[in-house]
């Protein structure tokens, strides 16, 4: 037995209960009544709440709690409130996660880098380029989960079926994808925007998955150890002249051996990752119409121990070396 349509009246955030299929998204919010955490959750019919203050959780809220740990993430918001069909809303939830995997690998560049500056244990870079070939398919991933959910709703508008992986569609020339499949302009734009980092991000992901070694090159090291920030040989990471779509190395920034820093290159691809799926939410909004909103007055945010990283990006980017013995870890 499901939860009864009025049992929502109780949950102050809910101002729509749909009934096209959707899921109705439940999170942590805060009682106005005595400003403390609650989280309405089943209980056979009813709903019953209980204390739950969010740690690593979506929450509901008219504005963002914390701005120094929260994030606002539009794609989720979007989801969550408009389009929460069951097997959309399970795609947003796991590319959320890679969203955070991308803060994680921030997180634990700074931890690396401790323990570096402890033990001046050069194998410490093994580490990190694992770290960063990790990156690079947690981002493929991200696309592909953004395909999942225009698949996912594109079905329910009676076009014709789209591609099932990202990059079939990135490679689409915007009049195949307008006269084939249908698209609306805004998506089509997004499609073409997209193309350039997204088809580089997956070649240097095949080309790490699928590696193939040549024997002179076998055992070189991509990533080094340097007491300011690891570095990265870019032009054995970068495969042929895709490094051109990499120009985030200022020359007074670059070492003097030609090394550059890994932290500027793992900030660039988790910044161009989160602006491309908050891109995508709005092409999505503007190419399907928005169903009406779970909630009117609330919007959902993201409470993770590692979003710190994902709102420092920028600083990241622009410092690129870590000078003295300044600590950026969240945890101890």
């Amino acid at each position: 037995m499901g939860v009864s349509r009025k049992e929502f009246d109780k949950v102050p955030y809910i101002h729509h209960v749909p009934s096209d299929g959707r899921t109705v998204f439940l999170a942590p919010y805060v009682d106005e009544a005595d400003k403390r955490w609650r989280l309405h959750v089943p209980h056979g019919s009813e709903l019953v709440w209980v204390f739950a203050e969010p740690v690593n959780s979506c929450y509901y809220a008219e504005s963002i709690a914390d701005q120094t740990k929260d994030a606002y993430i539009g794609i989720m918001d979007i989801i969550a409130r408009h389009y929460s069909f069951d097997s959309v809303l399970r795609a947003s939830l796991e590319l959320l996660r890679r969203i955070a995997n991308c803060a994680v690998v921030v997180e634990k560049y700074f931890l690396w880098l401790g323990q570096f500056r402890k033990t001046k244990n050069l194998l410490i870079a093994d580490l990190v380029q694992t770290d960063l070939e990790f990156l690079f398919g947690n981002v493929r991933t991200a696309y592909d989960l953004m395909q999942t959910m225009l698949n996912e709703l594109w079905s329910r508008t009676r076009q014709p079926k789209l591609p099932s992986s990202f990059a079939a569609m990135a490679q689409m020339s915007p009049s195949i994808l307008r006269s084939k499949y249908g698209l609306p302009e805004p998506m089509v734009d997004y499609y073409s925007s997209s193309k350039g980092f997204f088809l580089a991000v997956r070649r240097i992901r095949d080309s790490i998955y699928h590696y193939q070694t040549t024997g002179k090159d076998e055992m070189k090291s991509i990533v080094f150890c340097d007491v300011n920030g690891f570095a990265l040989a870019k032009e054995r990471f970068f495969p042929g002249a895709i490094r051109s779509n990499f120009d985030i190395w200022p020359t007074e920034k670059t070492k003097p051996n030609g090394l550059v820093s890994v932290l500027a290159l793992v900030s660039h691809i988790s910044n161009k990752t989160l602006k491309a799926t908050e891109e995508f939410s709005r092409a999505l909004v503007a190419s399907i119409v928005p169903p009406p909103p779970l909630s009117k007055s609330h919007r959902v945010f993201l409470r993770n121990p590692y979003v710190p990283h994902l709102l420092r990006l920028d600083e990241y980017l622009d410092k690129q070396w870590v000078e003295g013995e300044a600590s950026y870890t969240l945890i101890s």
